[in-house]
């Protein structure tokens, strides 16, 4: 059937909402844009929006009503917030504060606290938004929406996705604009994309419109990996949701999205050094693409593969990329090696996508067709950040190797933590070279003050005492940065210097990948991030790889990486075109950020018996929204 017909089909069956209120604005929550965003491209939903608002600041400037130019101007901060300016939008905020006159009337003052609530969403600061949300008293209809559509955000940035699907569902029915209801559905498809495989296909409801939700995201998401059945499976999802109110704009969008660049014939180069010092990690991703190759079930698209050494000293990777596009390649795979990474990324364009398989050194890029893939452990370290805000943990204490690489996990999760809402409040390094953490485990946990303190009792009395050393209480977690070997000492240490009921969070590196329960044993408690491949793997590709490459069982992460990077070629268009995509692969729930880095959602596990257990984070209960004053309904 040609997509076409699908889309009418499709579109037939869609009913939209007939009640007639005030729109609210639901944008995408997305990071503040740095600096330099200036040396960005500004693209043409970003200078839509900003004409957007620069029309609503006209309004405010003809505007006499110090309530209407309040309102006039909150629009227009919107609309910068959705195009990522989020400077601009500040100056509105701050803008309202200073027209207000001390006796501001009760809207412009909701106005405020709803604003100032939006930008710390946007800033990804849940804590401070959860503040000035409780201090919101929404008076007008449009506020009331406002209100709702922000605690939804809220929901999305603290991990509460289903809380998000709920009240977006909620809101969609106060929604007539075609194009308000179009961005309410792609923050419900976003909640929804950000789930894990396994907690989508676990979600139940009583909710017909949250299950037709929940039946789509369960058709697009196999249609990731299968495009030309993706076509009969939406056509089974209209027959079985025939009321369902899907936007028709966004229904539309998502078929077109799905599969523009996805039945696009391909022709990969995959440029790789298959000698030499990254031998080795080349052969196991090589390993993995190849699976994935073979396995793939959609043989009508299957691409062409050809393989380049990129370790011959004779040949400069331009020379590979370049002869490789001689001979038909669409799309290239590599370099691997940092430093070919960091001159792509000098580059202003590219001729064919590139996915490279580490990142570049500066964060941002700004190279046409330039896409940096890998398994940062930086990214990591900042999803430990994130997981402890949303569990309440605020007040952290940080040990970390004296390496380069413990110093990057160390600046990662700090950071990312206190830009969060969090305090660091103690940070400690170890030695590599020796086993014995009791010196800065100690310093760590402020001990030797404890025994500096008995000492001045005894001294006082002229006695001596028994003590049991005090350890410092004012931190409610830890962030450790180890690998495994260094974990398996390191934990029993702290459960000896009384931390025993502080949690640990750590990365995937404090796990081998394989159960080992009796050297594992002592990591009980610790809870780390890791790969769906590790922690939650029914890909028939793992028994491969173990029946195949059981010496490389240590690169099992990498050939995890080879999988997702050949099926990545056939997503970033989708992924690079909206800000709701994601792709569910077995190195994360994958989205593309702002320069065209990949970012990867992980599971979480905790050590329990020698043995790593997934489990989904249990957050902080949520109050609904819907047990306000009535006053505050829509």
């Amino acid at each position: 059937m040609k997509t076409h017909t699908l889309k009418l089909f499709l579109l037939t069956v869609v009913i939209t909402s007939t009640i007639t209120l005030t729109a609210c604005d639901t944008r995408p929550v997305k990071p503040e844009q740095p600096a330099t965003e200036g040396l960005r491209p500004v693209t043409e939903e970003q200078a839509t929006l900003s004409e957007e608002a620069e029309r609503w600041l006209l309004r405010a400037d003809n505007s006499d009503n110090q309530t209407e130019q309040a309102r006039y101007r909150v629009l227009a901060a919107r609309s910068y917030i959705e195009a990522d300016k989020i400077d601009l939008a500040r100056q509105q905020l701050e803008t309202i504060k200073r027209n207000a006159s001390p006796t501001a009337d009760k809207t412009t003052v909701a106005a405020i606290s709803l604003l100032s609530a939006d930008i710390a969403i946007a800033e990804k600061n849940s804590i401070l938004a959860s503040q000035f949300i409780a201090e919101a008293s929404p008076v007008t209809r449009e506020q009331q929406l406002y209100f709702y559509a922000l605690k939804a955000d809220l929901d999305y940035l603290t991990g509460k996705y289903m809380f998000a699907v709920d009240r977006r569902v909620q809101l969609d029915a106060y929604l007539i604009d075609e194009k308000d209801k179009n961005r309410n559905n792609k923050k419900i498809w976003a909640a929804l994309s950000t789930l894990s495989t396994t907690q989508l296909n676990n979600q139940r409801t009583d909710n017909p419109v949250i299950s037709g939700w929940l039946d789509l995201a369960r058709v697009m998401r196999s249609g990731q990996k299968n495009i030309s059945k993706l076509e009969n499976d939406l056509l089974d999802w209209g027959t079985r949701n025939p009321a369902h109110p899907v936007s028709k704009a966004f229904l539309s969008e998502l078929i077109d999205n799905y599969q523009a660049d996805s039945l696009t014939a391909k022709h990969i180069a995959v440029l790789l050094p298959m000698s030499g010092s990254l031998s080795k990690v080349s052969a196991a991703i090589k390993n993995g693409l190849l699976s994935a190759y073979y396995n793939d079930a959609d043989a009508s698209i299957k691409p062409a593969i050809d393989f380049y050494d990129s370790s011959d000293d004779s040949q400069s990777f331009r020379q590979l990329y370049e002869q490789a596009i001689d001979r038909g390649a669409t799309d290239i795979i590599g370099p691997l090696d940092k430093t070919t990474i960091n001159q792509l990324a000098q580059q202003r364009e590219l001729a064919v996508p590139v996915l490279t398989l580490n990142y570049s050194e500066n964060v941002f890029n700004n190279t046409e067709n330039l896409f940096q893939f890998g398994l940062s452990p930086e990214d990591e370290a900042r999803q430990v950040a994130e997981l402890a805000i949303r569990q309440n943990k605020l007040r952290a204490a940080v040990f970390y190797p004296d390496s380069d690489w413990g110093m990057r996990l160390n600046k990662a999760f700090s950071e990312h933590y206190e830009s969060l809402g969090g305090k660091v409040l103690a940070v400690k390094n170890y030695t590599t070279s020796s086993n014995d953490y009791r010196r800065p485990i100690r310093a760590l946990f402020n001990l030797d003050l404890s025994d500096i303190r008995h000492r001045r009792v005894e001294n006082i009395i002229s006695a001596r005492t028994q003590s049991e050393p005090y350890r410092r209480q004012d931190i409610d977690m830890i962030f450790l940065a180890a690998t495994h070997h260094s974990a398996r000492g390191i934990m029993p240490a702290f459960k000896f210097h009384h931390a025993s009921t502080l949690p640990v969070y750590s990365t995937s590196h404090v796990y081998t990948g394989k159960i080992n329960r009796d050297l594992d044993r002592d990591l009980d408690g610790l809870t780390f991030c890791d790969l769906p491949w590790i922690l939650q793997n029914t890909s028939p590709l793992k028994k491969v790889f173990i029946q195949n490459w059981p010496r490389q069982e240590s690169l099992t992460r990498l050939f995890a990486l080879g999988i997702d990077a050949y099926h990545l070629v056939y997503n970033l268009d989708y992924l690079k075109k909206n800000s709701y995509a994601f792709y569910d692969g077995q190195t994360g729930n994958i989205q593309l950020d702002e320069n065209n880095r990949i970012t990867r959602k992980l599971l979480w596990a905790r050590f329990k018996g020698g043995k790593p257990v997934y489990f989904e984070p249990v957050l902080p209960e949520l109050t609904d929204v819907t047990q306000t004053s009535s006053e505050n309904k829509p």
